[in-house]
């Protein structure tokens, strides 16, 4: 819904949480700092200007070590999923995801009153009260700056430090599928971060494990041609792959980075690209199927369910998505070589 005046929408969200129904504010699963910004920012909002309360849901977990250190030092407080009813009683706003899609814990049947996103949109979501979809924003975090901004509020420092943050991993520091309103939005925020906190989740301790995950997915990654594909094992947290992804994507003689990862009893895959002249999102739905991934240009992810009918199964599963996503890149056939050995 570009183009439509900020304060407009901001009214309009407003306007749609009007009522005494219980608010939840629902990421996508395993959520990362642009949906967790997203999502504290709005429960601020909706606290300062309707004096309503409202719960973030968690789904899935969050894993990687400065997501951990940004709900610690910013004070995000989470509540899983699964102590909540979602029965349709509640008003739900949907954050960085949409109706539908499996990357969220909507329960099927249930309508969000709520739906704001910066992904492309996938439906028509007709009888939801309240549609921001904006592809053509790098960050959810940079919609959300836009309301924050309109609301002539006092701007809150630990707000202010999660939306910055949200909005430089999503773009990975303005430099991937930032616009002209990320860079706006993070030149308002930055001078109200605190840049102590934000220093400490931007460079989080992490365990040693974490290095043997590195480790291993370098020692796994093959090229094939101008593809590099690392098949980790079972992953400790979802969120490994795409780091996996965008570590990979430094590779010099590449132009396409994946990783492959199980996780839980479902294969979790992240893609990158250098290319700016395709979608990895749309590649990457040809891959696993329009339902299971989602992206950008030059990010996309996605998951499928495997169960857990033993490795075997896993094995013959992870290797039709390798050859399904080279045969899409052109690289079906193509002679493999060891990234290191």
């Amino acid at each position: 819904m570009a183009g439509v005046a900020p304060k407009s929408m901001l009214a309009g969200f407003l306007q749609a949480l009007e009522g005494p129904a219980p608010l939840v504010i629902l990421p996508h699963d395993n959520p990362d700092p642009d949906a967790m910004a997203s999502a504290a920012a709005l429960k601020y909002l909706v606290h300062a200007l309707l004096d309503k309360e409202a719960v973030i849901a968690q789904g899935g977990i969050v894993g990687r070590a400065e997501n951990r250190a940004m709900l610690t030092y910013l004070n995000i407080d989470l509540k899983p999923v699964t102590a909540l009813a979602l029965n349709g009683h509640q008003q739900i706003v949907l954050v960085d995801t949409q109706p539908g899609r499996t990357n969220n814990s909507l329960p099927p049947g249930v309508l969000p009153t709520a739906v704001i996103d910066h992904h492309p949109a996938y439906a028509c979501y007709e009888g939801v009260g309240f549609l921001d979809l904006r592809e053509d924003y790098g960050a959810t975090s940079t919609i959300v700056t836009e309301y924050v901004r309109d609301s002539h509020l006092e701007v809150e420092s630990k707000i202010a430090t999660a939306l910055f943050y949200g909005i430089s991993a999503e773009t990975q520091d303005l430099g991937r599928e930032s616009t002209p309103a990320d860079i706006a939005a993070a030149q308002f925020l930055y001078p109200y971060t605190n840049k102590r906190r934000l220093a400490k989740i931007e460079n989080a301790r992490v365990p040693r494990v974490y290095f043997r995950a590195f480790h291993d997915a370098i020692e796994r990654a093959v090229v094939y041609n101008h593809v590099v594909i690392s098949i980790l094992p079972e992953v400790r947290y979802p969120d490994m792959v795409a780091e996996v992804a965008d570590f990979l994507l430094r590779l010099d003689e590449v132009e396409w980075a994946c990783a492959i990862g199980t996780f839980e009893g479902n294969l979790h895959v992240s893609l990158r690209t250098t290319e700016r002249d395709v979608n990895a999102g749309d590649l990457l739905r040809q891959v696993l199927g329009s339902d299971h991934a989602g992206g950008h240009d030059m990010t996309a992810g996605g998951h499928v369910p495997i169960g857990t009918a033993g490795p075997t199964a896993a094995a013959v599963a992870v290797a039709s998505v390798r050859e399904r996503l080279l045969a899409t890149l052109g690289s079906s056939g193509a002679c493999s070589r060891p990234l290191v050995g």
